[in-house]
């Protein structure tokens, strides 16, 4: 009888170690929602943006969340803004992860310019002005306007935007324009 209870807490214990080497270090929980519309993913954003990465940084400012790119965002041209945040203002993008060690969407990339679906942190204190993607990767479209023609005539309502590469499951139109940003 002792040596089927040995046996029986020894499979149990390796049945343990071999599903925690299953675990990924990047899980932080399932999506609450996949989008299969333009107009749902507007409905849920606070913000919807076309900017321009100026500048990056890592964070590890909260405790036991792991690593965070901050990415401040200049906002070129806005399809649904509040008072706070008008065409020239700048917003900080917190994403899960870093170049080194990437989370669980597409991050972005200093001098890039993107279209952005954002919503507030729901953070507290001084972090609670920071926004998130909504829907992970299904907030994020880039260009590939380069830096002089932004420059020179900036980020229009027809400028296209392609979909970040994504595996999560939305349903979402592969190019987009300023102007499609809130019906698609």
């Amino acid at each position: 009888m002792n040596r089927t209870i040995t046996a029986a807490i020894g499979v149990l214990a390796l049945s343990s170690i071999a599903l925690t080497g299953c675990s990924s270090s990047h899980a932080v929980g399932s999506r609450a929602e996949l989008y299969d519309s333009v107009s749902g993913l507007a409905a849920d954003s606070s913000i919807i943006l076309s900017g321009t990465v100026q500048e990056q940084e890592i964070a590890h400012d909260i405790p036991g969340g792991g690593v965070f790119t901050l990415s401040t965002v200049v906002v070129d041209t806005t399809a649904k803004t509040d008072s706070n945040h008008p065409d020239g203002s700048t917003v900080v993008v917190r994403q899960h992860g870093s170049a080194r060690d990437p989370g669980p969407g597409a991050m972005l990339e200093q001098g890039k310019t993107y279209l952005l679906y954002l919503h507030p942190s729901g953070l507290d204190g001084d972090l609670a002005s920071h926004f998130s993607v909504t829907g992970g990767t299904a907030g994020v479209y880039e260009t590939e306007q380069d830096t002089a023609a932004r420059s020179t005539g900036g980020v229009t309502g027809d400028t296209e935007f392609t979909k970040a590469p994504s595996d999560e499951g939305d349903e979402l139109p592969a190019e987009l324009t300023l102007d499609d940003a809130l019906e698609g």
